[in-house]
């Protein structure tokens, strides 16, 4: 009962109206889950009914429109990693684009496809095929029965990615010419045999100190002590170091003696010609505009000129002290 009302429910939601190549019903459609309001159990079943509507895919009647010239749109995934020609991009396995499926012949009882599609990369107008924002360029895959894989025709190359089984450490089998070989020659299989006896002990013996360092790390306590203590050493290293002067915010390195001695073996040269003009310089400035004759006032020019002299000496030994805190 309650599932003949989930069903009631359903038929009467304004989804139904909908398109079925609407985002919303792509799932239910490719499940067969959707059932349209103009179907009747009478008329056949739900796949014939949808095929002749065209709505068996979620493509919609974009599927079919090409379907007089024997061309099907479909679905496509890359069987392998390819590169672009034109934008020289790389596409990964699986990567997915809608494709135009079309039989161009048969390999004795076997149908030959062709998918027809266009490479999404986005480009610059200059690489595009078109002018366009995406590189557009045509890929052309067959499928290739006498070889049992793919045969890239137009747009597109294979990358081809070879390893060796024995430097990945994985297991290789025998070909059928080494397998005939051991069945032939017996000092070959024995070789082989003890080669493989060989390699066997050694990935023991490295299994074996696998399980020895995980059994090691086993104990979490134990690491997130040590951990926490060199934490802890680093903190402290840290606030000995910027528990000096302040300064521009850079961290410093520790002291050494042999920066010390470098810093000793400095010697600053004063420069006393610049010392002795900024002290005329200082004495011209602090000197009055206006000054008095000797004859109409002898005492008090005297008086000036000795402040004026102080004044000039107060600020050479200012210069000095500077010079010395500077370059001392």
């Amino acid at each position: 009962r309650l599932k003949s009302h989930r069903l009631v429910l359903l038929v009467e939601s304004p989804l139904i109206n909908m398109c079925t190549k609407d985002i919303s019903l792509k799932a239910a459609c490719a499940d067969t889950f959707y059932y349209p309001q103009e179907w009747d159990p009478s008329r056949g079943s739900l796949d014939f009914f949808q095929q002749k509507k065209g709505f068996e895919h979620y493509f919609g009647k974009q599927r079919t429109k090409n379907l007089h010239k024997g061309i099907l749109q479909i679905r496509f995934e890359m069987p392998f990693k390819v590169q672009c020609l034109r934008c020289e991009e790389f596409i990964g396995q699986g990567s997915r684009y809608d494709a135009d499926k079309k039989k161009v012949g048969m390999y004795f009882s076997t149908p030959i496809y062709e998918f027809a599609m266009h490479c999404r990369v986005g480009t610059s107008h200059e690489k595009s095929a078109d002018g366009r924002l995406y590189c557009n360029q045509r890929f052309v895959i067959r499928t290739d029965p006498k070889n049992a894989d793919y045969e890239l025709a137009e747009g597109c190359r294979r990358k081809v990615q070879t390893w060796d089984p024995q430097e990945a450490e994985s297991i290789s089998f025998v070909d059928p010419d080494m397998r005939r070989k051991m069945e032939s020659d017996p000092m070959c299989r024995v070789e082989q045999t003890i080669r493989n006896v060989k390699k066997e002990k050694t990935d023991k013996e490295r299994l074996r100190e696998l399980a020895d360092l995980q059994d090691d790390r086993e104990d979490t306590y134990a690491l997130n002590s040590v951990l926490r203590r060199s934490h802890r050493v680093k903190r402290k290293e840290e606030a000995i170091r910027l528990a000096g002067p302040i300064n521009f915010g850079i961290p410093l390195a520790l002291a050494s003696e042999e920066d010390a001695r470098e810093a000793a073996a400095v010697v600053f040269q004063t420069d006393y010609d610049k010392i002795e003009v900024s002290t005329r310089c200082a004495k011209i400035r602090s000197a009055p505009l206006f000054q008095r004759t000797a004859s109409s006032g002898g005492s008090k020019n005297l008086a000036v000129a000795k402040v004026q002299d102080l004044v000039a000496k107060r600020r050479k030994l200012a210069q000095h002290s500077l010079m010395a805190r500077n370059f001392g």
